[in-house]
């Protein structure tokens, strides 16, 4: 008798010990940028990611970081949402390259973007 108790009490709580172990899972996406001009990949390019228009403009970005060799550059865990990018590189004491656009981040995905550097207008 003990013995069946101790069975179907086992049977009852399984369920609810196996469920109760679940973790929280936070929505999020990876964003892979390539940095490239004249259409070239271009390294040592500084990329900032901001979670809004106003802070950008108010420079207040959420991460920043600097390209590879191979002009690529990783941010993990990001938030699904709209994200503004900004990237910059100083080529030679004559001009800077640079680029802003955005960019849309989906839950449980990569998202890639490929940002073509400009040099300023002549």
């Amino acid at each position: 008798m003990k013995t069946r108790t101790l069975f179907f009490l086992f049977i009852i709580l399984l369920p609810a010990l196996l469920t109760g172990c679940k973790k929280e899972v936070i929505p999020s996406g990876d964003l892979f940028i390539t940095t490239r001009y004249d259409g070239m990949a271009e390294d040592n390019v500084e990329v900032w990611v901001y979670e809004s228009w106003q802070q950008f403009l108010g420079y207040e970005y959420l991460m920043s970081g600097f390209t590879n060799d191979y002009g690529e550059i990783t941010f993990t865990d990001l938030a699904p949402g709209k994200y503004y990018l900004e990237a910059e590189k100083e080529k030679s004491s004559l001009f800077i390259l640079s680029k802003v656009d955005s960019v849309e981040i989906i839950d449980g995905r990569q998202t890639n973007k490929i940002l073509n550097l400009e040099a300023p207008a002549k």
